[in-house]
This record gives C-alpha cells, sequence and structure tokens, in this order.
C-alpha cells in the first residue's frame, strides 16, 4: 500500500491507496484543496471542518446535476433509439411483405408458363 501526503487549507494529510493510484489521489486532492481554498476566500477561515463539509456538499451537488444530466441524455437516446428501432422494424416489414409478394406473382406467372408449355406438348 502506497502513501501520499495531501495538503489541504494549509495542513498535511497522510492517506494510503493502491499502489499505481498515487498520481490520481495527488490530483483529487489538489481539486479539493483548490475547491477550499474557494470556499475559504468566500466565506473566510471558519474551520478546516466547515470548509471541508462545504467543498463536499458543493462538491455532491454538481456530481448530482452530472448525474440528472446523463441520465437524461441516456433516457433521450434510448427513445431516440426506440424509435429508431420501430422505423426499421415497419421498413423491414414493409420489405418483407413486397418481396412475398413478389414471389408470389412471380410463382403465378411460373404456373401459367407452365401450363403453357404443358398444353404445347
Amino acid at each position: 500500500m502506497a502513501k501520499v501526503s495531501l495538503n489541504i487549507n494549509g495542513r498535511k494529510y497522510a492517506l494510503g491507496c493502491d499502489d499505481g493510484e498515487e498520481e490520481r489521489l495527488m490530483r483529487l486532492g489538489q481539486k479539493l484543496d483548490d475547491r477550499v481554498n474557494n470556499m475559504a476566500n468566500q466565506f473566510g477561515q471558519i474551520g478546516d471542518l466547515r470548509l471541508l463539509v462545504m467543498a463536499g456538499i458543493t462538491m455532491l451537488d454538481e456530481l448530482e446535476d452530472m448525474d440528472k444530466s446523463v441520465d437524461n441524455e441516456v433516457d433521450k437516446r434510448i427513445g431516440n433509439l426506440r424509435k429508431e428501432t420501430a422505423a426499421a422494424t415497419r421498413l423491414a416489414e414493409r420489405t418483407e411483405l413486397k418481396a412475398a409478394d413478389s414471389l408470389l406473382d412471380a410463382a403465378v406467372r411460373i404456373e401459367r408458363l407452365a401450363e403453357r408449355l404443358a398444353d404445347k406438348n
């Protein structure tokens, strides 16, 4: 297990992570530090815990908005795919009916031709 030292709002936090995840954890820690610093600039140094809670809540709020956006986009795409599938199914059914009609017409012609040939013999 690897260890990473993060600096959040001027304080050091030692965290463990899986080997190979150090860079990602440091990048996420930097994002959290940026968020906490923005909160501190807006509201002042109101305490690490309060700033961390506020930063976490705002990040979760953004995540929830993104989740809703993704869900809406997925629903929209599913709806479009259902419409396209229904249209393709209707087209396939029409094509199948035309093919069946063409085969029946061909069968009738073949039977007539066979009858004519049989009458001539």
